[in-house]
C-alpha cells in the first residue's frame, strides 16, 4: 500500500482514522441530501471511495458519476470497489462537459493537490448548474495531526502530494471569488463548504 495518497487514507485500519472518515462522509451526505438534487458529479473521485459511500448511503435516489486524473486510481477502484458509478478520465482543470451540466459538483480533498486550485473551482462552477460542494484540510490542524502520529516529520506534517494549505479564513475567501458559501464547517481535519453557483 502506498505511504500516503487517497487509497492509503481510506483503507488505514487505524480506528480513529476510521471513524474521522466516517463522520466526514456523514456530513457529506447530509449536505448533498440538503440540496435535493437527483444528479451529481464527483470530480477528482480516485478510486471511488467515496462514490461506494454515498451509493451505500443511499442518499435519496441519485444518479452519480465519477472521474479522475489518475487512470490507476480509476482502474483500481473498478477492480476493487462495489460502486456503479460510470467513470472517466480527466483533468479537472478542464473538465469535458458542457455549462451547467450537473447540478451539484463535488470535488472532496482534491483542490490542494492542484496546481491551480483557482483554475479547477471555476471549472468546477463551470459545469454545475447550482451546487459545488469542496473540502480540502484545515491547516494548520491537518499537518499538525500528521506531525503528532509521526507522519511526514521533515516537512512538519505536510503531505508531499498537496501545493497548497488552506486556513479556515484562506478556503472560504479563495471560494468567494468563485461561487456563494452556502455554508463552510469542519470535520476535524478537514474542512468542507457548499457553494452556489452565481448567475
Amino acid at each position: 500500500m502506498d505511504r500516503h495518497g487517497n487509497r492509503q487514507k481510506h483503507l488505514n485500519p487505524n480506528p480513529i482514522q476510521r471513524a474521522l472518515l466516517d463522520k466526514f462522509h456523514q456530513r457529506v451526505v447530509t449536505l448533498i441530501r440538503q440540496t435535493g438534487v437527483t444528479c451529481l458529479l464527483d470530480a477528482g473521485s480516485g478510486e471511488g471511495f467515496v462514490l461506494k459511500h454515498l451509493q451505500q448511503a443511499q442518499a435519496s435516489p441519485i444518479t452519480i458519476m465519477g472521474g479522475d486524473f489518475s487512470a490507476d486510481a480509476l482502474v483500481w477502484g473498478r477492480d476493487h470497489l462495489e460502486h456503479h458509478a460510470p467513470l472517466t478520465q480527466f483533468d479537472v482543470h478542464h473538465l469535458p462537459f458542457p455549462d451547467n451540466h450537473f447540478p451539484l459538483v463535488i470535488c472532496l480533498e482534491v483542490l490542494e493537490h492542484l496546481p491551480d486550485s483557482t483554475v479547477g473551482l471555476r471549472e468546477l462552477a463551470r459545469v454545475s448548474a447550482e451546487y459545488v460542494l469542496l473540502s480540502v484540510p484545515h491547516e494548520p490542524f491537518f499537518r499538525g495531526a500528521n506531525f503528532l502520529r509521526g507522519k511526514h516529520l521533515r516537512a512538519l506534517g505536510n503531505d508531499p502530494e498537496h501545493f497548497h494549505n488552506y486556513s479556515g479564513r484562506s478556503f472560504k475567501r479563495m471560494l468567494s471569488c468563485v461561487v456563494d458559501v452556502v455554508w463552510h464547517g469542519y470535520s476535524f481535519p478537514w474542512q468542507i463548504a457548499l457553494g452556489r453557483k452565481r448567475s
